[in-house]
């Protein structure tokens, strides 16, 4: 049986949190202890669907799977057929709760098949309840100009544009606390701001957690789920990492693991957006009216509908290819607000994101100092591949391809944020100016086989060359997935919990 304090978890996001509450849960009821570096959310209103201001990647939260092709070349780099895509969707089906009613107007567009979703699991899945202004003329340009329609994302297949569904019910955000932490089982203990600065070792045994200025030990193993920049971060500061880079800043080497904090990928991202004409979309609380703002606040607090439901609840997004038919390359994301400080509140605009996908360009993670304190130093060498730029000069001149379809350049205005033309001088110029961080960044401590030089944890999630040890969030990722990261998050905790309640027999 589990020891009184056997899980850590750093961040209780969506792998953390799967994770502890699928061990607490189990029949055998072992003591799991999580330790959350943030503090408690339990106000309603931060988990509305309209945008605030805060970084974008906190907006909401888009459930978009990898397809076959990616899981099943997941399980072959690892060599373990727990990850290829019959598993994975097994898993998905444990996890979801998908929302398969869709409005009458919108069917058209929109058709999750009832036999590839699963409908009974903690995370609620949802299409927005209302579509915003425009985005069947989107969708239908998207089908006519080249890029395509796909009625539903999440199939095996991702290639063509359709409405997102997004991790909510009855407009409110679903988090990792609220899905699997709301009936917090007896066995299971939350300590929140709680950061945790060192794992603490004994030989190359994990024994503890230094955290929020205690120390927690354990009888069994730590789990770390910190995320893709924290958790090299961590490991680095305990001294599992390159041998050249604790040496720098005089921490005592616990193991010497080569790949720790390398291969750093994540998805580059850049938006574009043009002025509609008045009275294209209509009026929103996006555009600074405080008495339509203070209206929508108060209907959302008497029944959970109205504008801050409705606002930005959905974005279209679609995925296309350069060569394998069955890889996406890039993606195209529209109905979503333009992401610069130029835009005027008072008018409207038709955006359009693209976003890299398959990136052959790697970053590092390493320590700034051995100050637990100090950020880590993040280098993501975005954009030094030539595939990289190709594919992102590609997917631009594709985008703009729904600028120039008919049915939406007539409510067009005047651009905000354009390249000068679709010619590759002038794309690659504005990607220079332009691009940064979808904020998906995976893989610093990535799962591989033995022989793998860079692969730090294997297919159980156990680090490498130490014991009672092991990492369970997108930094064992073995490449940035091809979709929007958060459904893959939570696929990686249930893997694990399976992992762990098979090897510690906790069904019974």
């Amino acid at each position: 049986m589990l020891g009184p304090s056997h899980l850590w978890n750093s961040n209780g996001g969506p792998a953390g949190a799967t994770v502890a509450s699928r061990l607490a849960k189990t029949p055998k009821a072992p003591s799991v202890l999580l330790l959350e570096a943030g503090g408690p959310n339990a106000d309603i209103e931060h988990r509305t669907l309209a945008d605030r201001r805060l970084e974008r990647h906190q907006l909401r939260l888009l459930d978009v799977w990898l397809q076959r092709a990616d899981f099943d070349e997941w399980a072959r780099l690892v060599e373990d057929d727990a990850f290829n895509y019959e598993n994975a969707r097994c898993r998905y089906d444990k996890i979801e709760n998908y929302d398969l009613n869709i409005d009458g107007s919108n069917q058209r567009y929109a058709k999750p098949s009832a036999k590839g979703h699963g409908t009974a699991g903690p995370v609620p899945v949802q299409f927005a309840p209302v579509w915003e202004d425009g985005a069947h003329d989107i969708l239908d340009a998207a089908g006519e100009c080249g890029i395509g329609m796909n009625a539903d994302l999440n199939s095996e297949d991702l290639l063509g544009m359709g409405m997102c569904p997004s991790t909510a019910h009855t407009g409110t955000r679903a988090t990792a606390a609220s899905a699997f932490l709301q009936d917090v089982p007896f066995n299971l203990t939350i300590i929140t701001d709680a950061p945790a600065t060192k794992i603490l070792f004994e030989g190359k045994k994990a024994v503890g957690v230094e955290a929020g200025g205690k120390n927690y030990t354990v009888t069994k193993e730590i789990i770390i789920s910190a995320g893709a920049i924290e958790t090299p971060k961590l490991l680095l500061l305990s001294g599992v990492g390159p041998n050249a880079d604790l040496a720098t800043h005089g921490i005592p080497l616990v193991h010497d693991l080569s790949g720790v904090g390398r291969n750093l990928q994540d998805h580059v991202v850049l938006g574009m957006a043009v002025q509609q004409r008045p009275g294209v979309v209509g009026p929103s609380i996006m555009n600074g009216d405080s008495a339509l703002l203070a209206a929508a606040r108060e209907q959302f607090r008497k029944d959970k509908t109205g504008a801050l439901v409705n606002t930005n609840a959905g974005i279209l997004m679609g995925w296309q290819h350069l060569a394998r038919e069955t890889v996406p390359t890039y993606e195209i994301m529209a109905a979503c607000p333009p992401s610069t400080a130029l835009a005027d509140p008072q008018h409207t605009y038709l955006t359009v994101v693209v976003a890299l996908m398959v990136p052959q360009s790697c970053g590092t993670v390493t320590l700034a100092s051995a100050n637990p304190v100090d950020p880590p130093l993040c280098d993501p060498r975005f954009l030094s591949d030539p595939f990289d730029r190709a594919n992102m000069v590609a997917a631009v001149r594709r985008a703009m391809r729904l600028y120039t379809h008919p049915s939406l350049a007539k409510d067009l205005e005047a651009p905000l944020t354009l390249p000068k033309s679709d010619g590759d001088a002038d794309i690659w110029a504005y990607v220079q100016q332009h691009a940064g961080s979808e904020w998906h960044m995976s893989s610093t401590a990535k799962m591989g086989r033995k022989g793998d030089e860079m692969a730090c944890v294997d297919s159980a999630f156990r680090v490498m060359g130490v014991q009672g040890l092991r990492v369970v969030d997108m930094s064992v990722a073995p490449f940035v997935p091809n979709c929007h990261t958060v459904a893959v998050a939570y696929q990686i905790g249930e893997a694990a919990a399976e992992r762990l309640v098979s090897g510690y027999g906790l069904e019974g």
